[in-house]
């Protein structure tokens, strides 16, 4: 039996775990990536527009996504960024990143994409969500009709007891910067049962130790990695540097937004909850709002489904994965993109200066 590519729209901020979201995106075979849009969140939304194009350009996958300029800011609050995480440039640490030989769409707006996307594929397109929540929820406002025709929403976001961001530090970063799309999103009677969310619990089991980071370079045990494994290795290494110095982990980043992917394997039928191994427990879910709370952005459970609902009502919330078939996964990505990179050589004219 063919089992259908699954096909995903991803919403992101690159942003160092956003750059693995976007490798698995475009080279594992299970997706059909139909589209980018690229939001504000984990820098400017100028930076974020051209990572992503340079990311796609440096995949070999220029000419084969088309990339949009995402939302712009939060629905209420003013827009925050992540330098300390992620640097000024949302991809600090390397130089290996070219010039993006790709532009922007400009014939329709990321929201008409996004629509046009999940009418054409037939209720079975799913979108990814790994920065702010504001791009899906706008899309969501402003049509509809389109909340019974999408797949999934899968979601980066929120953490259940646990948080990096606000005074208290009690709410995750893509929930906090805008709590006021994201409680759109939790609360809609039809989409709360279609959402996904990986929260910090999920996410932070997904470490990139030094093991793994070693592994980016060292392909088939000979030391002359590619100029596409260096860029990523200097991406994590960065990654690796921040966490430790902004948020104490001493044993390498936790690799957030490609988490969003691993449960469409299991859901659509790609691989089996063996394989997988994903766990999620269905909740209604709340965000603090109210922007001088010092819990802002703040994730609540207001109700817990028993476990077997035959009704599939709430938010799935992840807790567990297989994470050893996580990373393979991301290695077996690595090494299809490295086939079609497009930064090879330093002679490229492709690179900045």
């Amino acid at each position: 039996m063919t089992i259908i590519k699954i096909p995903i729209w991803l919403d992101c901020d690159p942003g160092h775990d956003d750059a693995v979201a976007l490798l698995l995106a475009c080279f594992h075979p299970a997706f059909d990536l139909k589209g980018v849009s690229a939001c504000y969140g984990n820098a400017s939304p100028d930076h974020t527009d051209y990572n992503a194009r340079s990311l796609l350009t440096a995949m070999g996958k220029a000419n084969d996504i088309p990339v949009y300029r995402g939302a712009q800011r939060p629905w209420v609050r003013s827009p925050h960024y992540a330098p300390d995480i992620h640097g000024e440039s949302g991809l600090d640490g390397t130089d290996l990143l070219p010039v993006p030989t790709c532009q922007d769409m400009t014939d329709k707006d990321y929201i008409i994409a996004i629509k046009e996307q999940i009418e054409e594929n037939d209720g079975q397109l799913t979108v990814l969500s790994t920065g702010a929540m504001t791009g899906i929820a706008n899309v969501m406002k402003q049509y509809p009709d389109l909340k019974s025709k999408i797949k999934y929403i899968s979601i980066m976001g929120g953490g259940i007891g646990i948080g990096n961001v606000n005074d208290n530090l009690s709410a995750e970063f893509n929930a906090w910067i805008d709590p006021h799309a994201a409680n759109f999103l939790f609360h809609d009677p039809i989409l709360k049962s279609k959402i996904i969310l990986c929260p910090l619990n999920l996410t932070h089991t997904a470490i990139a130790t030094q093991s793994v980071i070693d592994r980016i370079i060292e392909k088939d045990s000979v030391q002359h990695p590619s100029n596409f494994r260096k860029m990523f290795h200097g991406l994590f290494q960065f990654f690796q540097k921040s966490y430790k110095e902004n948020q104490g982990f001493k044993n390498g980043p936790p690799i957030h937004d490609p988490m969003t992917l691993y449960p469409l394997l299991e859901l659509y039928g790609w691989e089996s909850n063996d394989i997988v191994q994903f766990e999620y427990k269905r909740f209604d879910l709340d965000i603090v709002y109210d922007l001088d709370s010092k819990d802002v952005g703040k994730l609540v459970v207001m109700k817990t489904y028993p476990q077997n609902d035959p009704l599939k009502e709430g938010i799935m919330v992840g807790f567990k994965i297989n994470i050893d078939f996580y990373w393979e996964q991301f290695f077996l990505c690595l090494a299809e993109a490295e086939k079609h990179s497009t930064i090879e050589t330093r002679d490229s004219k492709l690179f900045l200066a």
